[in-house]
């Protein structure tokens, strides 16, 4: 009789015990895709879901027939231990989130999916200031020397910028801008739309998506964007991959798949927000402006 009590009291508490793991359910089995993003990082994400890479999980979400969530936390050192490797709260089973839509191809923390874009940085600098012959960075070299030497560059430090700014003896007219800031408010299109517009600067060198779309975005100024050219020494333009965790080869390839079927769709929406294309001849496409570079820039990508 006790025996029998026993295994009925242990039959029930092994009951209980497995009815909350029962309900566990990672996102990707409720059909929820969760994305790690930046919370305050136009064009690409913010809070409010309004950048591209917002618009492009929503779209994966609906190709699969899933719910589009995001988990944020600012692209930062440490973003995939923080994201992609954190573990789920609230009773679910999985992770925070399980997909970053940016990434470097060679993911350092995760595994990066196919290439889905390549962009390049840019310079862009306010229209009606005698540079409109400008179209690449070498030709502020051919203007008058005084109107050169008043100029003050925008760069963030180990960038392209910095890297041209410094081999043309212009350090002194150099303006340094931090890429990682520790206020949760700062971003890195201030150098655009605060500092550029306000004449703080008369050159921003960075990234070609943040360059370009708030360029786009200043009414009162005109600016104008021109791509960097690559060359033997300085690396200019970079290809943009997703990516997700370690040890997931089938969510990969559902990745990869959705990104291959619906290349077209996804190139809409980088059009929409002014993402400056890199084409396989070395083309620069920016709005409706393509941009030639020479034959021995493209040998050296």
């Amino acid at each position: 009789m006790k025996i029998t009590i026993l295994k009925m009291v242990g039959a029930a508490l092994a009951a209980t015990l497995a009815a909350p793991l029962a309900q566990a359910a990672t996102a990707q089995e409720k059909g929820i895709l969760r994305v790690c993003a930046d919370p305050n990082s136009m064009p690409f994400s913010n809070d409010k879901a309004e950048g591209l890479e917002n618009r492009i999980a929503k779209l994966m979400a609906e190709d699969f027939g899933w719910k589009a969530e995001f988990f944020f936390f600012p692209q930062r050192m440490a973003f995939f231990r923080n994201t992609l490797r954190k573990k789920a709260e609230n009773g679910e089973d999985g992770y925070a989130c399980d997909l970053a839509t940016s990434s470097a191809p060679e993911a350092e923390g995760a595994v990066a999916t196919k290439v889905y874009y390549t962009s390049t940085w840019t310079m862009v600098f306010r229209d009606g200031t005698g540079m409109e012959s400008v179209r690449q960075p070498d030709d502020l070299l051919k203007l008058p020397k005084e109107q050169l030497a008043k100029l003050r560059f925008g760069v963030f430090p180990a960038s392209p910028g910095a890297d041209w700014v410094f081999a043309h003896g212009l350090v002194n007219q150099m303006v340094p801008f931090q890429q990682m800031l520790g206020d949760p408010n700062a971003y890195p299109g201030q150098i655009v739309d605060v500092s550029l517009v306000k004449g703080d600067i008369d050159v921003a060198f960075v990234w070609g998506p943040i360059g370009s779309y708030h360029a786009k975005q200043s009414k009162d100024v005109k600016l104008r964007v021109v791509p960097m050219v690559p060359d033997a020494a300085t690396v200019t333009d970079f290809s943009i991959a997703m990516a997700v965790r370690f040890r997931e080869p089938e969510w990969k390839a559902k990745v990869e798949d959705f990104l291959t079927r619906r290349k077209s769709d996804i190139e809409k929406i980088l059009a929409d927000y002014g993402v400056p294309m890199v084409g396989k001849d070395g083309v620069v496409t920016i709005a409706a402006e393509r941009f030639e570079r020479p034959k021995s820039s493209v040998a050296a990508r």
